[in-house]
């Protein structure tokens, strides 16, 4: 510990990448080169950080060749039976996770991987590619073009069992990182009155996340009326830029994704604006029996598709229609999304340590429900991390 920041130490992470190379060497890989990318974003930074502790925080641009390339993109170069090196565009280095002399700081970011690349004999090899989601195809086109004898595989595999399983360490940050998303979502749900703007309940979650350090992932929100004729009020961009007002009668849900520390928080709440009603609470009981018949479902050894369709079952059992824009019943959290993915067909095996949110948003006659926790599956059952107020009515 420093302070309250839960530190990881360097030896952990040398061992995420000895893991991580032996995964690659079962697959007959030579080596992995893992990419990420940062830019002040939220998406996809995970598996550099995973095995460095690196975040670069420089913005996207576009390359001026000969002047920089591959900005707010980070590389790890990952030989089975040699050293890594670590290609970055940002100075800061002093809590990256390896030693300075496998550190290469550049403004030529592509062309320093690439030479990385062949420094470590790779330009004949087999090389697995890693957050390959994250590379730019013109990017990749050099990284082909360079090494026009290598072979390149797809091995986001190997980054995400690992993933998958949290340390205790990890497991410690989660919970600081559900923590704060909790208390933030408490501030917004108490903010969800009757004359405040989707944008006022917004500010009151921040107010309590950014002075603790954490960032806003997204907020989905949404508010609205059931009955012979639904209302139904939400903006795309920013999610929270709906220009109406809460009013009394209306159902109000939300749900709010950040990150502590490199760490995701992800949970969901609904509440009736003034005197709840009957149909009101039906929604929103409904998506909370839903949720805890999953929890019941989680325990090693159990697929994530028994999970997935235990939510299913009791969705149909409460007479709720399977309609939305995520069919599962959750996912992995990390650094980012991680498998497992909580869908009916998803055949992986739950473990412990695994770090899952169970998340339900439904609706009936215009009436909406939603709610969404997290829990570390334990040797017998899984314990619940997020603890935010469930009920405003």
């Amino acid at each position: 510990m420093s302070g309250d920041k839960i530190v990881i130490p360097p030896a952990e992470f040398a061992e995420r990448r000895r893991r991580a190379a032996d995964g690659a060497r079962r697959l007959g890989l030579d080596a992995l080169l893992v990419g990420g990318r940062g830019g002040g974003t939220l998406d996809r930074y995970g598996d550099v950080m995973y095995l460095t502790n690196h975040y670069t925080s420089f913005p996207y641009i576009p390359d001026l060749p000969g002047s920089w390339t591959g900005r707010a993109h980070a590389f790890l170069v990952l030989p089975v039976g040699g050293r890594p090196t670590l290609v970055i565009d940002v100075p800061y280095v002093d809590e990256l996770a390896l030693p300075r002399d496998e550190i290469v700081i550049a403004d030529l970011v592509i062309e320093d991987t690439i030479a990385a690349l062949k420094a470590a004999g790779l330009e004949g090899a087999k090389i697995g590619l890693v957050g390959g989601d994250t590379i730019p195809h013109s990017m990749f086109q050099q990284f082909a073009a360079a090494l026009p004898k290598a072979t390149w595989v797809n091995a986001d595999a190997v980054l995400a069992d690992l993933r998958s399983i949290k340390s205790p360490a990890e497991i410690a940050k989660l919970k600081a990182a559900s923590a704060l998303g909790s208390r933030m979502l408490d501030a917004m749900m108490d903010a969800a009155k009757p004359g405040a703007s989707h944008g006022d309940v917004v500010a009151a979650g921040l107010a309590r996340l950014v002075p603790a350090g954490g960032m806003l992932y997204n907020s989905f929100m949404a508010s609205g009326r059931g009955g012979d004729d639904p209302t139904y009020i939400r903006s795309s961009f920013p999610t929270w830029g709906a220009t109406s007002r809460l009013e009394n009668g209306q159902w109000f849900r939300i749900g709010i994704s950040g990150v502590l520390d490199g760490y995701c928080f992800d949970l969901a709440r609904a509440r009736p604006i003034g005197p709840p009603t009957n149909a009101q609470i039906s929604a929103f009981e409904a998506a909370i029996s839903v949720i805890e018949t999953g929890i019941a479902t989680v325990r090693p050894g159990a697929t994530a598709g028994e999970i997935g369709r235990a939510g299913r079952a009791k969705q149909d059992a409460l007479g709720y229609p399977f309609k939305g824009v995520f069919s599962a019943l959750g996912h992995g959290v990390g650094l980012g999304w991680d498998p497992p993915w909580l869908a009916p067909d998803d055949a992986t095996v739950i473990r412990p340590n695994m770090v899952l949110c169970l998340e339900k948003t439904l609706m009936k006659d215009g009436y909406l429900g939603d709610f969404e926790e997290t829990v570390v599956v334990t040797e017998s059952g899984c314990e619940t991390i997020t603890n935010a107020r469930k009920r405003y009515w």
